[in-house]
């Protein structure tokens, strides 16, 4: 009886702090109300928003390839305008109620803010935007620092558009779980065509089509960029979920998001990869069912690439890829079929443990921990040898002549001519410049008035402009300053520290989906450490950001404070 009690206290208190759409009715039970019309109309727009973004919006194409990206943004730039001038007014409303009923209750500013709810991922997308004002406001390259460099648009319109986004959908969304099998299904569509592009199959006819540009998306980095932040959904979805219909879309989306993972060309993927499976690997250790299916999804892993090197081997010309990269050695390599037979053998003993209900997962925690310290190890190791072959004349005996141990402009794909001129450009700042930054998407301008880096650059790059470090974080620190930098990682890291956090503590219902967004953008911000902001990825993982942040809400909503 005193936990009922305690439920409805909280319910109640809930209700007058969050004000997540259950309100007090203002007319009488039958009459109109104006408040209650806004705080359904707006979730029902933004649904159909996002419907448009995730399921519509990959596959837009106006003149094939030719100007995809600018064309991409323009198609963008109205779905959001058109979707925004829509819902801001009644979302505007909202806001307007809430915080008048709040005022009416306590009667002071520190009722609106209580009333507002924010969490740390909140917070941290507010000073983000605020960020990227203050450095617009002090940019000296204000028209590109609004509208954002030629074919790349991350000026301050577009970031103040993921900011706005995101707590749209943070605050007034109500999480639906169909809206993501629509989600899966749209991007298991744009993998199937990007997997067949691949291999040289081209159901749809595209204007410019060559090796460097896949599916409905265009270059093989853009594209990846998408896949970053999709293919998590099926792959996380596959691993936690229960009902039929989540485990078959999951496996579906999951084995096309890894055939085409590995094959698409960019080995940014490759990060993804070890990145996703170590840590579904590390949240495996709950029950032994969660680790079945890890052990299933390390298993489809290397059955796709046998898959894949088994339709190499039918058609030796199909593959449409430089020889000697990743992709290629991978889908043509015989070390997934090798890896299957213990993965095997691992998956019939928990299998037969199951069964026998004689295990503890408790018992093989120390494998997490051997895992995790191996991968720590063996980074720790390969920067360290980096650092030390790069450093000494002739690099360590029987290592100089090993490209990837030696940090130079041919590092990484180029990788270390874009870091080390990231790094030249932020050294080169002084006073409010270092805090403020160039601009929004002013990496380029500002290298450009360098004479000495800008003279390298050029040569570099065969005259080719270099519009971002090819780091999103470092290219932040430029565009923002330290001030945008700390709270673009703010953003991340709460929002995957919370969203798994909560998930864990979920044992059942709707708190476990979580996961998803929590994973998503894991797999985002370590694909970013060699990949950049863009207009086929950044908005995606800011709107799935605000679509775990309603969900965490929501979840918050359910639970009793003890």
């Amino acid at each position: 009886m005193a936990e009922e009690q305690k439920r409805e206290e909280y319910d109640r208190e809930t209700e007058s702090i969050c004000q997540d759409g259950g309100q007090e009715e203002i007319e009488e039970e039958g009459g109109f109300s104006f408040r209650g019309f806004c705080e359904e109309a707006v979730p029902l727009l933004l649904t159909a928003y996002l419907f448009i973004v995730f399921c519509l919006y990959p596959f837009y194409l106006k003149d094939g390839y030719t100007n995809v990206g600018r064309e991409k943004f323009n198609f963008y730039k109205v779905m959001t305008i058109g979707g925004f001038s829509l819902i801001l007014p009644f979302a505007l409303a909202c806001v307007l109620f809430r915080a008048k009923e709040n005022i009416g209750r306590a009667g002071g500013i520190k009722r609106i803010l209580d009333g507002a709810c924010f969490s740390a991922t909140d917070w941290a997308v507010a000073a983000y935007g605020v960020s990227a004002v203050v450095s617009y406001i002090g940019s000296d390259f204000k028209e590109i620092a609004f509208w954002g460099e030629k074919g790349w648009n991350m000026g301050l319109a577009t970031q103040l558009a993921f900011v706005l986004s995101y707590f749209l959908v943070a605050h007034f969304w109500e999480y639906e779980e169909k809206l993501i099998l629509a989600f899966m299904a749209a991007a298991t569509v744009v993998f199937s065509l990007g997997l067949l592009n691949r291999f040289s199959v081209f159901p749809i006819e595209i204007q410019g089509a060559n090796s460097s540009f896949l599916s409905t998306l265009g270059n093989i980095n853009w594209y990846c960029g998408f896949w970053s932040v999709l293919f998590p959904v099926g792959f996380v979805l596959y691993w936690f979920g229960e009902k039929a219909w989540q485990r078959l879309s999951g496996f579906l989306c999951t084995l096309i998001g890894i055939a085409t993972g590995v094959s698409q060309g960019s080995n940014s993927a490759f990060i993804v990869f070890v990145g996703l499976y170590i840590f579904v690997f590390c949240l495996s250790f709950k029950s032994i069912g969660r680790m079945k299916r890890f052990l299933e999804l390390a298993v489809f892993f290397c059955a796709v690439c046998q898959g894949l090197r088994l339709w190499r081997i039918l058609q030796p010309d199909a593959f449409d890829y430089y020889s000697g990269t990743w992709s290629d050695w991978i889908t043509f390599s015989r070390i997934t079929l090798f890896l299957l037979v213990p993965l095997c053998a691992i998956y019939l003993f928990f299998c037969l443990a199951g069964r026998k209900k004689e295990l503890d997962m408790k018992s093989f925690r120390m494998a997490r921990q051997i895992v995790v310290l191996g991968a720590a190890v063996a980074a720790g190791v390969y920067i360290l040898l980096l650092v030390l072959n790069t450093r000494i004349e002739g690099g360590i005996r029987f290592m100089g002549r090993l490209s990837p141990l030696v940090f130079s402009e041919h590092w990484g794909s180029a990788r270390g001519a874009t870091w080390s001129a990231g790094m030249e450009i932020y050294r080169n700042m002084h006073g409010w410049r270092k805090l403020a930054g160039a601009g929004p998407d002013c990496f380029a301008s500002y290298l450009y008035t360098l004479p000495d880096l800008a003279k390298s650059v050029i040569k570099q790059f065969d005259g080719a402009r270099l519009t971002n470090a090819h780091n999103e974080w470092l290219t932040v620190l430029v565009n923002q300053g330290l001030f945008g930098f700390l709270c673009y990682a703010g953003i991340f890291c709460s929002a995957v520290f919370r969203y798994v956090r909560l998930a864990e503590k979920a044992a059942d219902g709707r708190g476990k989906y979580l996961y998803i967004f929590g994973l998503s953008a894991f797999a985002y911000t370590i694909h970013n450490i060699v990949s950049f902001q863009q207009i086929l990825s950044t908005p995606f993982i800011f709107l799935m950001l605000g679509m775990g942040e309603a969900l965490a809400r929501e979840n918050k909503k359910r639970q009793i404070v003890p």
